[in-house]
């Protein structure tokens, strides 16, 4: 799971699952066009691809520009972590490197970007999040992986984008969001544009039934 968000030459990485990085290279971008990657939560999917994201920055020793990690409460010992674990020896700062906690519901600014993370109903043992970007005079807002929650109704509120996991079409899968429960919030939601991700098998045979615009790798939109 990664979506990449960007303005002019600053590239921000919405979680940063193991595929990331060769999936962005098959579409000619590298590790040099992020600068923030934001962590939604903790789970492996959503950040085990940033120790390679890391290495090709170092290994290249091509990248001289800085480049953040930020996400729930606990992130920083997790990339330590992390790091350590999946590529032994290798410097805690290969090159200028800074990882970050976020507090939810706190406004942080990051370069030319504004983001708040909002608590999303997911994680058990720890804090998840959705965010809400804004830059350039756009808003962009990413549910993470959640069950239904009133948040994203606040949030989404005016934005240009709205990136929703559907993980199921009808069947309620726990924490996690369906089809079934987005249609019948459809007009709650109030973003000018949504688009579906890490849909389940169930949600990518019914393509067809879907309201909602679905997302697949390599798909590009202009806001």
């Amino acid at each position: 799971m990664a979506i990449l968000v960007r303005h002019k030459n600053y590239g921000v990485l919405l979680d940063c699952g193991p595929a990331s990085l060769s999936t962005m290279k098959k579409q000619g971008l590298s590790s040099e066009d992020i600068d923030l990657i934001l962590i939604s939560h903790h789970h492996g999917d959503h950040f085990s691809g940033v120790p390679f994201l890391i290495l090709d920055g170092f290994s290249t020793k091509k990248r001289d520009k800085s480049l953040t990690v930020a996400g729930p409460p606990g992130t920083i010992e997790l990339m330590n972590t992390t790091l350590q674990l999946f590529f032994p020896g290798i410097p805690d700062k290969p090159f200028p490197l800074e990882y970050r906690n976020l507090d939810p519901g706190i406004s942080y600014s990051f370069g030319p970007v504004t983001t708040i993370g909002f608590e999303v109903d997911h994680y058990s043992n720890g804090t998840a999040f959705g965010y809400r970007l804004s830059w350039g005079g756009k808003k962009v807002v990413y549910s993470g992986d959640t069950a239904w929650t009133d948040a994203l109704v606040c949030q989404t509120a005016g934005a240009d984008l709205f990136v929703c996991e559907c993980s199921s079409f009808e069947k309620p899968l726990t924490r996690h969001m369906s089809y079934r429960e987005l249609e019948r919030n459809a007009d709650r939601l109030k973003a000018r544009r949504t688009l579906l991700v890490h849909a389940g098998e169930d949600v990518l045979s019914r393509r067809k039934d879907l309201v909602f615009e679905l997302a697949h790798d390599g798909k590009r939109i202009t806001i």
